[in-house]
């Protein structure tokens, strides 16, 4: 057994129709239709046949409007997940000549900036957005003399 729902009347009938009429918002006008049914007396069970809604929107809009009001119809969406890392750049920039894989890559923005991507999410961002150059990271020994190659040369050509 449900809780049944008691809608608060904000506002007298006459004034909840003139909201409709002037309201331009689909969304808020859709949601005011059915408190102006239930205004008119229509039970919650008959309304998802007449808005064609799920019972379950249609009782989330009766207890916001009960909460706020009109204001409670109004839709506040916020955009979205917002980025992780908002400035590559300086990633790119960090990682740049130090030799990493996309892996080490992956590790080491989870250790710097304690945020957590995939494999495919620096592959993609790194590959795809930013340029990053493809090629197998390659670290320069630094025990390796200027002129290795004319050395090697000429150990070879002793034998």
């Amino acid at each position: 057994m449900g809780r049944k729902l008691n809608l608060v009347k904000h506002m007298s009938k006459q004034e909840l129709e003139a909201r409709y009429k002037q309201e331009k918002n689909p969304r808020v006008k859709e949601r005011l239709l059915a408190i102006l049914l239930l205004y008119e007396g229509k039970k919650v069970s008959e309304l998802p046949s007449i808005i064609k809604r799920s019972r379950t929107s249609i009782e989330d809009w009766i207890k916001r409007w009960n909460k706020r009001g009109y204001q409670g119809l109004i839709p506040h969406f916020t955009g979205g997940p917002k980025p992780k890392i908002s400035d590559w750049d300086k990633v790119i920039d960090e990682i740049e000549n130090k030799g990493m894989t996309l892996r080490d890559v992956v590790v080491y923005i989870k250790n710097s900036r304690g945020v957590t991507y995939s494999y495919k999410t620096v592959w993609y961002i790194l590959r795809k957005k930013n340029k990053v150059k493809y090629g197998k990271p390659y670290i320069k020994n630094i025990k390796r003399p200027d002129d290795a190659e004319d050395t090697l040369k000429k150990r070879s050509s002793k034998f």
